[in-house]
């Protein structure tokens, strides 16, 4: 966790001057050290710290999908194996909620402007100002499931201590040196550092097209153009070298040798696949970042973000606009004749499908907030209904497959109505407790016996298997190999 120290060790003491309670112009400028609250442990900052660079992992594989929580405690207990459910809700609930923090920011004062005639350059002003996008997760009400926030984002990428794409040129030529000096297990790290640095400006780009006018970004991007393609050539060409390095026979001899020495399993492949996902994100930034220049010099580019229609509709009919607007878009817009007002639906299905950013400089988002919940799986039925019993009869004894079928735990009734009841079919839900038993119960485990079994239902089906499962209880596990 060195490079999370650094960071907090660079914003630590900013933080206490934002905490500062200190009287402006006060005369007692003397500070005292601040002993801080907590368990003095680092415990949940540890696990939070964990929890970052596990999003952010992630957040690269799935395209900013949101995680479920079960898989975070999965990935947690590596480090942690005893770590409660509770401990890690704990710590997504307070890296999901936000703090504010005020700072100040230069502005011009254009009222003073205003009111002095005299004085043309009038001086501005540091006005206070505060923001609340310090939440690091962001959080599902309903589901519960988490990602990165852009500012969580942020901050992963600066522990990691990713500088940006214009100095990662240095970066390329330590993968050449890695490979003279022998230390081929620093040639994917090296790659990795490099392409997140690739990766935070693929996500720049995308930010500057879905909001042109966030924060200058596009005067930074026209500016550093040549910049950036200077950086993307040089990177490209010294990576290149190296990979054409790894098919020279004196490396390939080298290198087994090393492979030979170490514990893990290393593959001269993993090297080259590791150079060739940068070079393969160095061509899509390229070309990403061509396109979107030459959308801004030729005006294609535009803001895009949730278009409510329905409400524009209404506010046209409450308010309509000016009468020379009125006659401008009618005739801009509507039809040549009337008989064609009214088109078919089939056309217009391809003008309402998502388009990807870099082939479309609009984007319609729809608001899914009105759409009908979805149908209650049947698995969430079964458990709801015969969860219970369930664990019940596994208390008593272990319930091997040929028993539960037997005993008819593959059905239940659906409905409240005895006369109306259904009776549904629900085997492979009850397999699938045999495969994840932390549907049923946490404490329940699989046991395996060599017994082949084969079983016919009623309606002509026939399950097989070489082995009998069964579920059983981990204490009831633990007693019997005492005994």
């Amino acid at each position: 966790m060195t490079a999370w120290n650094k960071l907090l060790v660079a914003t630590t003491r900013l933080l206490d001057l934002h905490d500062s309670a200190h009287e402006p112009g006060s005369p007692f400028v003397q500070v005292t050290q601040e002993q801080r609250r907590g368990l003095r442990d680092g415990y949940w900052l540890d696990l939070g710290c964990l929890l970052l660079d596990y999003l952010l992992e992630v957040d690269f594989a799935t395209n900013s999908a949101f995680v479920t929580q079960r898989r975070c405690l999965a990935h947690l207990r590596g480090d942690y194996p005893d770590l409660p459910a509770d401990d890690l809700s704990f710590v997504i609930n307070l890296l999901a909620t936000p703090s504010e923090i005020h700072y100040r920011e230069w502005q011009a004062s254009r009222d003073d402007r205003e009111e002095s005639d005299d004085d043309d350059a009038a001086p501005g002003i540091r006005g206070g100002r505060s923001t609340k996008r310090t939440a690091l997760i962001e959080k599902q009400g309903q589901t519960g499931q988490v990602r990165l926030t852009p500012s969580g984002r942020q901050a992963v990428t600066l522990a990691s201590q990713i500088e940006d794409l214009l100095y990662s040129e240095y970066d390329a030529a330590k993968v050449v040196a890695a490979l003279s000096r022998g230390d081929y297990a620093r040639v994917p790290d090296i790659t990795q550092q490099i392409l997140m640095a690739i990766r935070a400006l693929t996500q720049e780009l995308r930010r500057v097209r879905e909001n042109p006018t966030h924060e200058g970004k596009l005067a930074a991007l026209m500016d550093n153009e040549r910049h950036y393609h200077n950086a993307l050539s040089t990177i490209q060409s010294t990576l290149l070298s190296a990979r054409a390095q790894l098919a020279a026979p004196a490396l390939i001899a080298q290198f087994d040798n090393w492979a030979e020495r170490q514990e893990e399993e290393w593959d001269l492949r993993m090297l080259s696949g590791a150079i060739g996902r940068v070079l393969n994100a160095i061509e899509n930034l390229s070309r990403r970042l061509s396109e979107l220049l030459s959308d801004i010099a030729e005006g294609r580019i535009q803001s895009m973000g949730v278009i409510d229609f329905a409400g524009l509709a209404h506010r046209l009919l409450v308010s309509p606009p000016p009468r020379r607007l009125q006659e401008a878009v009618v005739a801009r817009m509507m039809p040549l004749g009337t008989a064609v007002v009214m088109p078919r639906v089939e056309t217009l299905l391809p003008l309402v499908e998502t388009r990807r950013a870099e082939r479309s400089g609009a984007a319609l988002v729809f608001d899914e907030t009105r759409d009908k919940p979805s149908a209650d799986p049947l698995l969430a039925r079964y458990l709801k209904a015969r969860g219970p019993a369930l664990r019940q009869r596994l208390r008593q004894a272990p319930l091997s497959l040929p028993d539960a079928l037997s005993e008819g735990w593959h059905h239940f009734e659906s409905g409240s109505d005895s006369a109306n009841a259904e009776i549904l079919d629900c085997l492979p839900q009850l397999l699938n407790t045999f495969v994840d038993t932390q549907l049923l119960d946490t404490r329940l485990s699989v046991g395996i016996d060599e017994t082949p079994f084969s079983i016919e239902l009623p309606d002509g089906r026939r399950i097989e298997g070489a082995v009998t499962p069964s579920l059983r209880l981990l204490e009831t596990t633990t007693e019997e190999q005492e005994v």
